[in-house]
């Protein structure tokens, strides 16, 4: 009835999000992510699907093979409450305030749904700074780049630059030169921009 639609998400439609999760093997968690948007069957209506492109689910993957991922809250390096890859849930740490959702522990299912979400925004950076076509393989490595050295650094890179003249086999030499942190080269990082090249260069998913 169009008389009962009021726009606002309330325990109702909370409850009918849950209902329908539940019949489609979804997390009940009453949150409308990626899959639940699918299993609406809204389609390109998901609001983080439009104005782009954006991580893949493989792709998420990938970045929590370099990131981690903890399904319960954690207090990250800076003392900030956290869960799944990174995710912020809030600043300052635990402290039993948090959604329900997040103290009960989340699947490993949700934590690669909020990272896709939490990469929209090196998403958008790649898009608007690479002014050639990308595969999904090769977008999924460079928001992977993006997403931890930031969009700045990204903008102002030769990377970019060699990459917008159309050189992109110059793509996996440019990602081994950002191996550093604090001045020391990482072996994490080393890892890490080496998967991002071969990703890029073969569009094989490790």
């Amino acid at each position: 009835d169009p008389k009962g639609v009021d726009g606002v998400f309330g325990k109702g439609t909370e409850d009918a999000v849950r209902l329908l999760q539940t019949r489609h093997g979804l997390p009940a968690d009453g949150i409308v992510g990626p899959k639940t948007w699918a299993a609406l069957g809204a389609g390109s209506e998901n609001p983080a699907d439009q104005g782009g492109r954006r991580l893949s689910a493989r792709g998420a993957e990938f970045i929590a093979r370099f990131e981690g991922c903890r399904l319960n809250l954690y207090d990250d390096p800076a003392g900030h409450c956290t869960i799944g890859v990174g995710h912020l849930v809030h600043r300052g740490r635990t402290d039993g305030s948090e959604p329900a959702e997040f103290r009960n522990g989340i699947t490993r299912e949700r934590a690669l749904e909020m990272l896709q979400q939490d990469a929209e925004s090196a998403a958008k950076a790649v898009e608007a700074s690479v002014k050639v076509p990308l595969s999904q393989s090769e977008l999924d490595a460079l928001i992977s780049f993006v997403f931890n050295i930031g969009a700045g650094a990204f903008r102002s890179s030769t990377l970019l630059t060699k990459l917008n003249a159309g050189d992109r086999s110059a793509v996996p030499a440019e990602l081994t030169r950002w191996t550093k942190a604090g001045g020391k080269v990482l072996p994490g990082l080393v890892a890490r921009r080496e998967a991002e090249g071969q990703l890029f260069s073969t569009g094989r998913y490790p």
